[in-house]
């Protein structure tokens, strides 16, 4: 029997850094969907299903990633897909030299279910997603 391939949708406003994670996921091997913004992220989400989702932080405004983490989490127009789990990806520790100090949780935002820091490195990022795909 064929095991079903998760499909994971990458919602970042970076064209290369989508490119690189497709052919990374593509190769663990996964279904990869993309958005290059939380407006056509939130498309896919209600039109592709994915099992597990990648979400930016900073795109066009410091809290677009935890903005649509809390509405997907939270609101009624997401409610078949809250349990999606959802893993931050930020260059923040990277651009910054540690890691985002922002707490969503602490202003009654919900948090996402893992946080990786980019550069991300293949053999990370695919065991946090099967831990979250196990659940």
């Amino acid at each position: 029997m064929e095991k079903h391939m998760a499909k994971i949708l990458v919602i970042d406003d970076d064209p290369d850094f989508l490119e690189s994670m497709t052919l990374m996921l593509k190769s663990a091997p996964y279904n990869v969907v993309t958005a290059l913004n939380p407006k056509e992220g939130k498309e896919k989400i209600f039109s592709e299903k994915p099992d597990l989702i990648l979400l930016d932080i900073m795109m066009d405004s410091l809290f677009d990633g935890f903005s649509l983490c809390h509405a997907i989490k939270t609101s009624d127009e997401y409610k078949e897909f809250k349990d999606i789990p959802i893993i931050f990806v930020s260059a923040v520790k990277e651009k910054a030299g540690s890691r985002f100090s922002f707490k969503g949780e602490e202003y009654g935002m919900a948090g996402p279910d893992d946080y990786i820091d980019k550069p991300v490195k293949l053999d990370d990022l695919t065991a946090r997603i099967e831990r979250l795909l196990q659940k």
